[in-house]
């Protein structure tokens, strides 16, 4: 019996490490989260790339680190961001965005680049290279 209880309590202090470790790395983010109310003036100006995801999207998830990188390395050149499809239907639905994770580069405001489905840092940047310059 004695295990069981340390055996649960070793679940549950692990699930609340995991935790809070998730929310200090979200709120140490390089990426700015986007809303229909804030999505056009976002976009308005420079280079920027908006990833279209949503929360139960695995492969959605699986590109938040990758993103982090290029938000970090590629700073003074593009903007990232991105926008839950499923709070902003609007703004999905207006981009065509029929499958996620969907990246769309927007330069000045204009559609640029899409890049639809997970991808390698390395191969996010190549789909970039000629409007980014790799480091």
């Amino acid at each position: 019996m004695k295990n069981l209880v340390l055996f649960f309590a070793s679940i549950f202090l692990l699930g609340i490490f995991t935790f809070s470790e998730l929310n200090a790395q979200e709120a140490k983010s390089n990426i700015k989260e986007l809303t229909e109310s804030n999505f056009n003036t976002s976009i308005k100006k420079g280079l920027v790339l908006v990833d279209f995801y949503a929360d139960w999207c695995r492969p959605c998830k699986m590109m938040q680190p990758i993103l982090e990188d290029v938000a970090t390395e590629y700073n003074s050149q593009i903007t990232i961001t991105k926008i839950n499809i499923d709070n902003n239907k609007n703004i999905s639905s207006k981009y065509n965005v029929k499958g996620i994770p969907c990246m769309i580069l927007f330069e000045n405001g204009k559609e640029v680049k899409r890049v639809v489905g997970y991808h390698e840092k390395e191969q996010l940047l190549e789909k970039l290279a000629d409007k980014v310059k790799m480091q």
